[in-house]
């Protein structure tokens, strides 16, 4: 048997790996991404941090953000929600339920502009912040447009 001739064999052998090799390698390539990519929740990001006053970051989308910082009995809370124009507003409701720890539902409802508005079609940050008196412990939901974002 000689190495070096070319056969019909040696020819299929080369047309199948040169068809097949491609498909592997991407395969390959998606299975590797998948185990070193992060775990992420529908694009939500929860992260915490080891300083003791430095904000936390409960929910970081594509659509909205909120920090959360407790000092001195009070929860700080600040963010901002993506809406379609400038001319759009931004409804914020917070709610504390009464149980221990406290439950905290922030809930964001991003209004139309009223008919016959002319308005740039730019998507804009829209800004929302405040205070409540709750413990430490309480746990915050976030809302928007009645779709929970992040519990």
């Amino acid at each position: 048997m000689k190495f070096t001739q070319v056969t019909w064999y040696s020819k299929l052998l080369a047309l199948i790996l040169f068809a097949a090799l491609p498909f592997i390698g991407f395969c390959a390539g998606v299975w590797y991404q998948k185990q070193i990519s992060p775990k992420q929740d529908g694009n939500v990001i929860v992260t915490d941090t080891d300083k003791k006053d430095a904000p936390k970051t409960i929910v970081s989308s594509n659509k909205v953000s909120l920090k959360t910082n407790f000092k001195n009995g009070t929860l700080n809370y600040s963010g901002s929600v993506q809406v379609p124009t400038p001319c759009h507003e931004l409804d914020v409701q917070t709610t504390v339920a009464e149980s221990y720890p406290e439950q905290v539902q922030v809930r964001l409802k991003i209004q139309d502009p009223k008919e016959g508005t002319n308005c740039a079609q730019v998507i804009t940050e829209k800004e929302f912040s405040g205070q409540l008196q709750v413990s430490k412990n309480a746990s915050v939901s976030v809302y928007l447009n009645d779709e929970l974002v992040r519990q």
